[in-house]
């Protein structure tokens, strides 16, 4: 029996929903009107892919290739690292691939931010636009509002210009014009084809043959930046691959490849960039470095050279023969690690200084000798902190947050400093027990041999430090010759067969929801209230 009531109820039902069909009908109508303009009106979308591979940077002072013999085993024991070297980071590339920074320029290259409309057009314009407006530098990066013109282009040239905002007309008797308002400075130009610095060059010299119009606004770059950011998908092609691929979405099969491009090659511009900016730093902190140490090698050369005048010494290497065979190895451990003591001086007084607060610490003067060291953790947070104060005032919190870590991170360096010169001097000052051990056994040898061999020895630490300088200077300059992109494009950006809009399924689904769906929930709705109403009235 309940199943049977079941049954008649669903009947019911059905037959309360058939009743009113007229519904039904007219909602089919509107749909299928709806689907049919969906599929007309939607501008056919294409998917777009490019794949570039980020390369490993070459460490060109391995291996003692240089030619300069001893300095190379001794920075190897030093843990000093070409500054070009180092394996690939995937996430730091798809952060840099995505930064608001490098799309702003992709966008201002191609001119992205500014967009051309046909009156009653819902298709923006590419590269057939009639009509160019490119604003000048200092307005494209001072922009902070959405500028929006209305320009019309008689028969005879003449054109007028609306300012959608404010209402304001502007008019001039031809083009090219230059347009002056409170927001910026605005070239305004008949377009031609390629990018927007080629249109400048490139301008076309024409007249009109008939009255046209044509919507354009202008955005901050950096807006246009963000929404492009969401747009563009940077992911890992292979997790055994430095391979990133990049996907975007337009109906402007021109437009989606050349931003796909233009991102890559901006991508290994900005590399290049910075590449050359740290080159050029390291090369000026070594050139310091190299001449303090070269003055101080001058200076003990001097001295060695007026002791043995003072002492009438000649031979004074033939006559410690012996002595210098007995501590030869300990000799050679004492300089390796006074020069290491010497090169954390260095750092150290690097670190300390006031000036150099916010400055990056060159890698090749790295005490922690490892990639991930607080070293590397301090440079990694300045560069982040050179990004935020860049894109934002100094206002803006990010900024403390960054330099409250900064200051941790800093006191993480020096304390990194402090300890691997106390390991070494821990080392250094059991050598010299040893070498002491070794000399008090050679009461023989004159005491201005032993002084002899001091200052000796002192020159030795110099030469060595100071070809070790030379071969990192030496490194940063053949790395700064070098022309090699950081991504190697391995496909340049096409567009995928088919197209992802519109869809046939979106349209089917959409008819359905609006055929069915819809009317049924209007007509319960409506019995509901229907209820409600009636109940009330019994009340």
């Amino acid at each position: 029996m309940q199943k049977d009531s079941e049954t008649i109820s669903l009947k019911k039902i059905i037959v309360d929903y058939l009743y009113h069909w007229k519904v039904f009908l007219v909602a089919a109508c509107i749909s299928l009107v709806c689907a049919i303009l969906y599929m007309v009106l939607y501008p056919q979308t294409y998917e777009f892919v490019a794949r570039i591979k980020i390369q490993e940077d070459k460490n060109l002072g391995s291996g003692g290739s240089m030619g300069l013999g001893e300095a190379a085993g001794l920075m190897k024991s030093f843990g000093l690292g070409s500054i070009s070297g180092g394996a690939v980071n995937i996430d730091d590339e798809i952060a840099i691939m995505s930064s608001n920074d490098l799309l702003k320029k992709v966008i201002i290259r191609l001119g992205l931010n500014v967009t051309y409309k046909k009156p009653y057009s819902l298709i923006s314009l590419y590269e057939d636009s009639p009509l160019l407006i490119i604003p000048d530098s200092l307005t494209q990066e001072n922009l902070d509002c959405f500028v929006s013109f209305k320009i019309e282009v008689s028969k005879n040239g003449a054109v007028l210009i609306k300012m959608k905002e404010t209402g304001k007309e502007y008019s001039f008797a031809s083009l090219p014009a230059q347009l002056r308002v409170p927001e910026g400075v605005f070239d305004i130009l008949y377009g031609t084809e390629g990018d927007v610095t080629k249109k400048i060059e490139k301008l076309e010299q024409k007249t009109t043959d008939s009255t046209f119009s044509l919507n354009i606004s202008v955005s901050p770059a950096g807006w246009m930046a963000e929404d492009l950011a969401e747009a563009i998908t940077v992911e890992e092609f292979s997790k055994n691959a430095n391979t990133l691929e990049l996907l975007y979405s337009d109906y402007s099969r021109k437009r989606g490849k050349d931003l796909l491009n233009t991102l890559m090659d901006e991508y290994n511009n900005s590399s290049e960039s910075v590449k050359k900016e740290e080159g050029h730093k390291a090369m000026t902190f070594l050139d310091v470095r190299i001449n303090g140490v070269l003055q101080e090698l001058n200076g003990i050369e001097r001295t060695i050279e007026t002791y043995k005048i003072k002492n009438k010494l000649t031979d004074i290497e033939y006559d410690v023969q012996f002595y210098a065979d007995a501590v030869k190895n300990i000799r050679e451990k004492i300089i390796e690690y006074e020069a290491q003591n010497h090169i954390i001086n260095l750092l150290d007084t690097y670190v300390k200084d006031p000036k150099n607060k916010y400055s990056v610490i060159p890698a090749m003067l790295s005490a922690d000798g490892e990639k991930g060291g607080a070293i590397s953790a301090y440079n990694e947070a300045l560069m982040e902190r050179d990004k935020i104060t860049k894109s934002t005032n100094s206002v803006n919190p990010l900024s403390e947050i960054a330099d409250s870590q900064i200051d941790k991170l800093r006191d993480g360096v020096v304390l990194a400093i402090d300890n691997a010169r106390k390991s070494s001097q821990f080392v250094l000052n059991d050598l010299k027990s040893q070498e002491k051990a070794i000399m008090s056994k050679m009461d023989y040898v004159p005491t201005y041999e032993r002084e002899y061999l001091d200052y000796k020895r002192q020159q030795e630490i110099l030469q060595g430090v100071y070809l070790i300088l030379l071969q990192k200077r030496e490194e940063v300059a053949l790395s700064l010759g070098q022309e090699r992109d950081k991504g190697f494009i391995v496909d340049a950006a096409v567009a995928k067969y088919r197209p992802v809009a519109p869809r046939k399924l979106f349209a089917v689904l959409g008819f359905l929801i609006l055929t069915i769906v819809i009317p049924m929930g209007y007509l319960f709705a409506k019995q509901q209230l229907r209820d409600l109403i009636d109940i009330y009235k019994r009340k």
